[in-house]
């Protein structure tokens, strides 16, 4: 069937209509220069694909200088020292030497000189952000340069040295060998060189497109232990990481003195011997595996090294060396702080055998480490001292017949050994103390304490809470608020109170548990008596036997005390930690740590703010502030406290828990803080508890005011990702905060 002329120039007309429409439909996006709208400023259209703008336009935006020349169709722009160069019909863009290859190249539209937007703008040094999902095109002038990236003196700092500090956010890849920094509206200096590359990082920089950012990206070949809360500080214009130290040598001199080299700070290692195999055991804390080199070829005193990465968490590397003949290396008094050093050690002597109260002793003239194990039919300690010689007062057995040890016993085991016997009455803990005095070095095993009873006791005005030990008893007693507990921490005891058949009540202890607790890295027995009443406390000792005794008043003993205290208003700084551009941890669905962050410091204040306290956020949206800034603000407001809230990450996705940072200050306010806090969390979240630890975060560390960071949970774990998604575990864990803050403020003065 044939169509009519007319109707097919019609139908020729509205195609042509449409195509037009579209082609400008296609150039409608809303354009962005330095946060103006410019849209209706300026004319552009697409072209293969890409965006052009009028050259007129482009040259007024930036006030350069534009030269067209007819004759070869092609124009020059200059700006701020930087031409470009562009002919019709060709695709690319000379600047200065070098030349950028464009999708479109110039253009000629209604007599007018079109080029690319996005290469030509980038050449003058401007950033783009094109935010597809709304067509909206975002053009910025770099509000920082990055200068240089470096390692600082000890190789495992790594300092980004910029103009000054915008937006940046640090990512962590899953298997953790590749961290990502990315730093917002950020220009990489001309005379920019990689200065940290080395055999066990690599530094990759990307110009994002379309993002109006830079990306440095650090790649290692193994698992690099960096915690984003933790390890990131802020020094005047400085971005600077903290990494942990890599191993970075083992070889053993023509002295035979075999040394363990790191990239950084080490600390002291824990070593031990194992006869049977003949092998010494190095375990050095903080320290990774790194690419390192081995040099112990064919040597007469060690058959082989092996070096393994033995833990994550915590941070734990393991040297484990194979002796030819059993030789034993003692460690030398270190002089670098990245170097350990041993020695194979001249026969020590061993002398003065003692025991006292609970513990026994003996001096030696060089530095041991023995191999201790208990053996359980009959219950006794032993101790294997290896390269030893018996000297005056080590005798073959030493009568004690106490209520932890029968005797003492000493012999030679073998050629190498001598073995020191604690028959015990029953099995126990020890503790294992060594120190140096008058040139020789001083041992002491201190056997676990335990305890013996506990009994209550009544007068007119006070009840006794007499707790009896076996030995002598190391111990701090504290009060905790809401409910009302005395809780005393006992260091180097054994928790034997599921032998008591019951343990007395009485009328003002409600309750008595226990449990083993974490403080500062130190495993305490924790005894919580939580109260009916309180009215005040004091503590005593024993003079004639081991324990501590507590008066508990039974009523308020003089006026004073019974008048009700006006606790007066405090002022808090909670800290939602990340934000904006920074999303904090990733979680293992997408989670960004930022979100219940800011959730649970927004409770806490609601809660605080109900109490009477006076609240300030240092972010209540979604906006990011520098670690300077947030540390400035509270130190600004002269407040009171200051508490830290974040989520938690790590390569284990099993890894889970809460746990609470502090900054050792001089008053131990900051330990009292978190302690107070993590009470709380760590018996009412219902998750690990991780317990509390000293910490330099910088928000912590800078803070003028008693200060605290808690981890709530950890985004890794699927399960606690999804708990922190909710509002309820938002609620409660906030609550749990509140608490702790309250706590700590009523037994100083404010409430």
């Amino acid at each position: 069937m044939s169509v009519p002329r007319k109707f097919g120039i019609a139908i020729l007309i509205i195609i042509l209509f449409i195509l037009t429409l579209s082609i400008r439909a296609a150039a409608q996006n809303t354009i962005y220069f330095n946060g103006n709208d410019i849209t209706s400023e300026i004319k552009t259209v697409k072209r293969e694909g890409e965006l052009l703008i009028k050259a007129r336009d482009l040259a007024e935006l930036l006030d350069a200088d534009l030269t067209w020349r007819p004759a070869l169709k092609s124009l020059e722009m200059e700006s701020q020292d930087v031409t470009i160069k562009i002919m019709a019909q060709s695709r690319y863009i000379q600047i200065g030497n070098d030349a950028l290859r464009t999708e479109a190249g110039l253009q000629l539209v209604d007599n007018q000189a079109y080029i690319p937007l996005a290469k030509s703008i980038e050449a003058f040094g401007y950033l783009l952000e094109y935010q597809r999902d709304k067509e909206e095109l975002y053009i910025f002038q770099p509000e920082t340069t990055i200068n240089n990236v470096s390692w600082q003196e000890d190789g495992n700092q790594l300092q980004i040295k910029m103009d000054e500090i915008t937006p940046y956010r640090i990512l962590h890849s899953e298997d953790g060998s590749e961290i990502t920094i990315e730093i917002d509206k950020a220009e990489i200096d001309q005379e920019f060189s990689d200065n940290i590359s080395n055999n066990n990082y690599y530094l990759r920089v990307v110009n994002v497109p379309d993002k109006a950012l830079l990306r440095l990206v650090i790649k290692s070949r193994t698992p690099i232990p960096f915690q984003i809360d933790g390890g990131v500080y802020e020094h005047e214009d400085s971005l600077v990481l903290s990494f942990l130290p890599q191993l970075k040598d083992i070889r053993i001199n023509e002295d035979n003195i075999l040394s363990v080299e790191a990239t950084g700070e080490m600390p002291d290692a824990r070593t031990k011997y194992i006869s049977e195999s003949k092998k010494m055991i190095i375990d050095i804390p903080s320290v990774v595996i790194g690419n390192f080199d081995l040099d112990i070829e064919e040597h007469p005193l060690i058959k082989d090294i092996k070096v393994k990465q033995h833990d994550l968490d915590p941070v734990i590397l393991r040297i484990e060396a194979t002796m030819a003949n059993g030789d034993i290396f003692k460690p030398i008094k270190r002089d670098k702080n990245n170097l350990l050093t041993f020695k194979p050690g001249q026969r020590s002597e061993i002398t003065d055998l003692q025991y006292a109260d609970g513990s026994f002793s003996f001096s030696s003239s060089s530095a041991l480490n023995p191999e201790l194990f208990l053996l359980e039919t009959p219950p006794r300690l032993v101790m294997n001292l290896y390269h030893v010689d018996r000297g005056s007062g080590i005798r073959d057995k030493i009568e004690v017949n106490n209520s932890l040890i029968k005797n003492l016993r000493t012999a030679r085991f073998d050629e190498q050994t001598v073995r020191i016997v604690a028959d015990l009455e029953e099995l126990t803990g020890y503790e294992w103390v060594e120190e140096q005095k008058d040139g020789l070095y001083q041992y002491t095993i201190n056997l676990k304490n335990k305890f013996k009873d506990i009994e209550t006791e009544d007068n007119e005005d006070y009840q006794y809470l007499n707790i009896l030990m076996n030995g002598r008893a190391e111990y701090e007693v504290k009060k905790f608020n809401y409910p009302h507990r005395i809780v005393v921490d006992f260091k180097n005891t054994l928790n034997n109170l599921d032998k008591f058949e019951s343990i007395a009540k009485s009328s003002l202890i409600k309750n008595i548990r226990s449990s083993n607790y974490q403080l500062e890295g130190e495993e305490v027995t924790r005894l919580v008596f939580e109260l009916n009443d309180y009215y005040s406390h004091q503590v005593e000792t024993y003079q004639d036997q081991h324990g501590i005794k507590i008066a508990l008043a039974k009523h308020y003993l003089n006026q004073e005390m019974e008048e009700k205290r006006e606790f007066e208003r405090r002022l808090i700084v909670v800290d939602a930690g990340h934000g904006g551009f920074d999303p904090g941890a990733i979680g293992a669905t997408g989670l960004k740590e930022k979100v219940p962050n800011l959730a649970i410091a927004r409770e806490i204040a609601r809660q605080l703010t109900e109490k009477n306290h006076e609240v300030l956020l240092t972010r209540n949206s979604d906006q990011f502030h520098s670690l300077q800034q947030r540390v400035k603000f509270a130190n600004a407001s002269n407040a009171d406290l200051f508490i830290s809230i974040h989520g938690n990450s790590f390569n284990n996705p099993q890894t889970g828990g809460v746990e609470t940072y502090y900054n050792q200050n001089e008053d131990n306010q900051n330990r009292f803080l978190a302690e107070k806090i993590h009470d709380k969390l760590g018996r009412g979240l219902s998750i690990y508890d991780r317990g509390i630890k000293e910490s330099n975060f910088y928000v912590i560390k800078y803070t003028k005011m008693p200060s605290a960071l808690v981890e709530v949970a950890f985004l890794s774990n699927l399960k606690e990702e999804k708990m922190l998604q909710t509002r309820d575990f938002q609620k409660q864990a906030a609550s749990l905060i509140t608490e702790g803050i309250l706590d700590y403020l009523e037994e100083n003065g404010g409430r």
